[in-house]
């Protein structure tokens, strides 16, 4: 017969690893959220910088006439959001600690609609305030981006909590992709108007922010996971960040992002070069829509997810270690048309793995400080995220002028040599994400799961 004790013990943890059927509306729900934002964001690379300025020219007194040194400020314009994302990364953790993460989604939702509104009201009289409308939709985007995760954790099992982060991971490869697809479309659709454009994608944030705000809700005592839903002073949470795996994931995120940053911005460029010049001569649009597809390889994450879940506890470091050696890889074989398919192949490895694995190990290291713990952990990454973006807006400049000189034939580097200068930074980050390794300690699989705290 079998103990009873046994067996009432063994019950929370069989509890805790099935996956409550609702806690896939609450994911659908939260990722469209986080795709929302993204239309408002990159309509500018979806329509291109020359038929914005050729539309201010237009229509906007600011940059008419004398006033055309004013284009000068068009570099802000996608710059602010990443900035506005940096500020706000880390005080999410102080929002989602006082009033959850739901009530954090839809205060990044609310940000967002606000600068989405401000740009689109004012972006044909007053430059100055669409800036500050694009530098406030960075707030809601960061608070999104680490309220989002935060939501799924709650919900999701050790077992699938891979699979459904991976899936939230998509939204901007997926976000960026459609945007790239339908921007131009729309644009055109609603009377070539830069302002009409920005309204129809506040619109669409709103809509996703009422369908969130009537379907999420947190889960009930037999609904919820390892990840406690109580929100815990973030001093009590502190000693969980005293670990070697959770920095080395952020240092290597960071690095990750800086890599992933540069391949995506000037891959188009480089397919554009001519065949003579050691490209493939394609055309804007062949480059743009090719291009496009692999930079959105990082929608593949839901791919790694699974085998996030399917690895075993103490060797899930690898996954992350075959991402950003998958990057290095890339790096090696980058801008050489004898190797593009190989090329391709390890940059979507690297994409698949660590787009879908960084987000899911913060729970399973800080776990025991509940929201408040995995919040925190989700703005240090965050913060990565967006330092790697902002660090190669700057860095990577020698990579644009390099590949536009070999666009025209009249440059003398050779543009894969600047991209090989990112295989000792691969490395680096090689060594980092063998920092993701456990100790033995760590390795060992917790003994039941964690009883709902109140």
């Amino acid at each position: 017969m079998s103990n009873p004790a046994t067996a009432a013990a063994s019950a929370p943890q069989k509890q805790a690893e099935e996956t409550p059927s609702y806690a896939w509306a609450c994911l659908v729900v939260s990722l469209l959220a986080a795709v929302s934002i993204v239309f408002s964001w990159m309509w500018l690379p979806g329509i291109t910088f020359p038929t914005f300025k050729a539309w201010l020219a237009a229509n906007n007194p600011f940059f008419q006439g004398a006033g055309a040194a004013n284009f000068a400020l068009l570099s802000n314009v996608m710059g602010l959001v990443p900035i506005g994302a940096l500020i706000m990364a880390l005080p999410t953790t102080v929002i989602v600690r006082k009033w959850g993460a739901k009530i954090g989604t839809l205060l990044g939702l609310a940000f967002s609609i606000i600068g989405s509104a401000l740009s689109a009201a004012f972006v044909g009289s007053n430059f100055y305030v669409f800036l500050a409308g694009r530098f406030i939709l960075g707030l809601g985007l960061a608070t999104t981006v680490v309220s989002g995760p935060t939501c799924i954790s709650i919900w999701f099992p050790d077992s699938t909590r891979g699979r459904a982060m991976a899936i939230w991971s998509t939204w901007a490869p997926i976000g960026i992709f459609l945007s790239n697809l339908v921007n131009d479309s729309v644009y055109k659709a609603v009377g070539s108007s830069m302002s009409t454009l920005q309204w129809v994608w506040c619109i669409l944030i709103v809509v996703c922010a009422i369908i969130f705000a009537v379907v999420f809700r947190a889960p009930r005592e037999n609904e919820r996971s390892q990840v406690s839903p109580v929100r815990k002073p973030l001093k009590e949470v502190l000693y969980l960040f005293k670990n070697r795996q959770l920095w080395c994931l952020i240092f290597m995120f960071v690095i990750f992002n800086y890599m992933n940053y540069a391949f995506s911005q000037y891959l188009k460029t480089w397919l554009q070069i001519p065949v003579a010049n050691g490209g493939f001569g394609w055309d804007a649009a062949t480059a743009g829509l090719w291009g496009g597809l692999i930079v959105a390889c990082g929608a593949l994450a839901p791919i790694g997810g699974i085998i996030l879940d399917k690895t075993p506890r103490d060797k899930k470091y690898l996954c992350v270690v075959a991402g950003i050696i998958g990057l290095t890889v890339c790096s090696a074989l980058s801008f050489r048309a004898s190797f593009f398919i190989p090329y391709v192949i390890f940059f979507c490895i690297g994409n698949m793995m660590l787009n879908a694995c960084c987000r899911p190990l913060i729970p399973t290291f800080v776990f025991k400080g509940g929201q408040t713990a995995v919040a925190f952990g989700l703005s240090l990454l965050t913060l990565g995220q967006y330092i790697g973006q902002m660090v190669t807006s700057y860095a990577c400049e020698p990579f644009n002028a390099t590949l536009t000189a070999a666009t025209t034939g009249t440059g003398m580097v050779d543009p894969a040599l600047i991209f090989w200068a990112l295989v000792p930074i691969g490395v680096v980050g090689c060594l980092l994400s063998f920092g993701v390794k456990p100790s033995k300690k760590a390795a060992k699989p917790a003994e039941g799961a964690q009883k709902s705290e109140h």
